[in-house]
């Protein structure tokens, strides 16, 4: 069990305003002792804690730190609900209740910010409190991988507000923290490799960095072509289709790990784009594709072991996409709801047959 005494008295003694020397003589021990105790070095004899407690006036406990072991056992378990939640209710309730009951987590305080960017209506109440948020996670945490993290989400409100006509956020606000930004080539999934090769975590990170590296990549095509009028549908449809055979060849065994729902969006897309051009033939193809895959990965064990050339032996958990996510539920709304399709095609019954298969 992990105990905190050595940075609960450095604490206590620094609210004091003690040196360690005024510590230690009243302890009866040497200033190189306290010293010691205070970087982890050693720890203090087990008859001292009782005085060492009722001089900074809380209990045993407390010195060692065991509420906060309680409390880190709850938040990352509580945490760990959160990011495998998808319905934003269930995760707004978890994300509120800890903030409320641990107000100066950084960790809950990012995904909170994230919730109120994603899922909130953006008026100015809503941004001033994430502009608040981020400021203290800015000027107060002292975790580079949780300032950079509220930084992405910033720059993620700041896109939208850009395109508000009533808003006075402008590019430059959004560019200015952009360019504070590491590179991707400064990222710890450049290094992965870095690990020695009989470590026993080496396959496992190089293996997780090139499925981020391939996220990353879908994400800036996405972004780039498929929403610029400057590209023609024709172009998209070439896009796409290249994409999902690039997607199938890394993922030679079928398993799609991290990339599930993507290549299930991406026949999707497809699908809609062919509609589109008037080709209906094709369009139901990949609609019926995405809906077969979909069928897949619901049925499938939630861990399973996957088999491709540049993934074998890893183990891909399917609730990383949600612990309640159910792939068919979600195709079939995006078809019946939000994918741009007539009526008159939704009417027809090669099209009611493969929501019928959802």
């Amino acid at each position: 069990m992990t105990i905190f005494i050595s940075e609960n008295i450095k604490k206590l003694r620094q609210q004091k305003e003690l040196t360690q020397e005024t510590l230690a003589d009243f302890l009866g021990v040497s200033f190189q002792s306290v010293s010691k105790w205070e970087r982890g070095e050693s720890y203090p004899d087990i008859t001292l804690l009782p005085n060492i407690a009722d001089f900074f006036g809380i209990s045993c406990d407390e010195l060692l730190g065991i509420d906060k072991v309680k409390n880190e056992a709850e938040i990352i378990e509580q945490l760990q609900k959160y990011d495998n939640f998808t319905d934003k209710d269930l995760k707004f309730d978890i994300i509120i209740n800890l903030n409320k009951k641990f107000p100066t987590d950084f960790r809950i305080l990012l995904r909170y910010m994230s919730w109120l960017i994603h899922f909130s209506e953006k008026n100015s109440d809503i941004v001033s409190k994430i502009t608040a948020i981020y400021n203290n996670i800015q000027q107060n945490c002292t975790v580079d991988k949780i300032r950079i993290s509220a930084k992405r989400h910033i720059v993620e409100l700041y896109h939208t507000l850009v395109k508000n006509e009533n808003s006075s956020i402008t590019f430059e606000d959004c560019e200015k923290i952009i360019i504070e930004m590491p590179r991707m080539r400064d990222g710890q999934e450049l290094f992965c490799f870095f690990y020695p090769k009989n470590h026993p975590e080496r396959d496992t990170n190089i293996q997780n960095a090139i499925e981020e590296e391939i996220t990353l990549l879908d994400t800036t095509i996405s972004h780039y072509y498929f929403y610029d009028e400057r590209f023609s549908l024709d172009f998209n449809i070439d896009i796409l289709s290249m994409e999902i055979n690039y997607l199938n060849f890394l993922y030679d065994d079928g398993n799609y790990g991290r990339m599930w729902r993507i290549v299930m969006y991406k026949y999707g897309h497809l699908g809609v784009r062919y509609f589109a051009k008037g080709e209906v033939e094709k369009a139901l193809e990949n609609l019926k594709k995405s809906a077969k895959l979909a069928i897949q990965f619901d049925e499938m064990d939630r861990v399973t072991i996957m088999h491709s050339k540049l993934f074998d032996g890893k183990e891909f958990d399917k609730h990383t996409l949600g612990s309640i996510y159910s792939a068919k539920n979600q195709m079939k709304y995006l078809m019946i709801e939000k994918y741009p399709l007539s009526d008159e095609f939704k009417e027809s019954a090669e099209f009611k047959e493969i929501i019928n298969m959802l």
